[in-house]
């Protein structure tokens, strides 16, 4: 997969927000999903544009690091760990964030206990290690299963973890 798809893998979740906030149109979330979901090439200057704010703290990460931007690594750390810290430091729009949301904004490994239709039931720890459950859509995980793990971000399975 293209460094550019799995950005947007694990960002789109955050496009409804950005949509809700009148910074794209119905129509660009809607494009943005059937690219996410069906890995169509998206250039990078979209995904920045639309995805201005994750990229803030990119370059963050990326400067402490010394690579670019769109390095594959620092896109991964960025998702696996370093955007989860930016949410529990209150940085950006998390400082004014509701618990709730800054709990769905997370990045978290979670096991499946169970598949309706698109649907996968959830467990994962939460960041103080209470077991937590949600739904999360299958969209991008369409194959897992019970005992499955996945990445969640929001709503969304995002990809199969070891």
């Amino acid at each position: 997969m293209k460094t550019e798809n799995f950005f947007l893998r694990y960002a789109y979740p955050c496009a409804y927000i950005i949509m809700q906030r009148g910074q794209i149109s119905r129509k660009e979330l809607e494009e943005l999903e059937d690219t996410a979901v069906n890995n169509k090439d998206i250039s990078r200057e979209k995904l920045e544009k639309v995805f201005h704010r994750a990229f803030g703290f990119i370059d963050e990460l990326a400067a402490k690091r010394g690579k670019s931007r769109w390095d594959r690594d620092i896109i991964e750390e960025y998702f696996y760990s370093y955007h989860n810290e930016v949410i529990d430091n209150g940085n950006g729009i998390y400082a004014k964030a509701p618990p709730m949301l800054k709990e769905l904004s997370r990045v978290e490994k979670a096991e499946v206990i169970d598949k309706k239709g698109n649907v996968l039931l959830v467990e994962y720890a939460d960041k103080k290690g209470n077991k937590k459950r949600r739904n999360v859509l299958s969209c991008f995980v369409a194959p897992a299963k019970a005992g499955d793990k996945v990445m969640i971000h929001y709503g969304y399975g995002i990809e199969k973890a070891d």
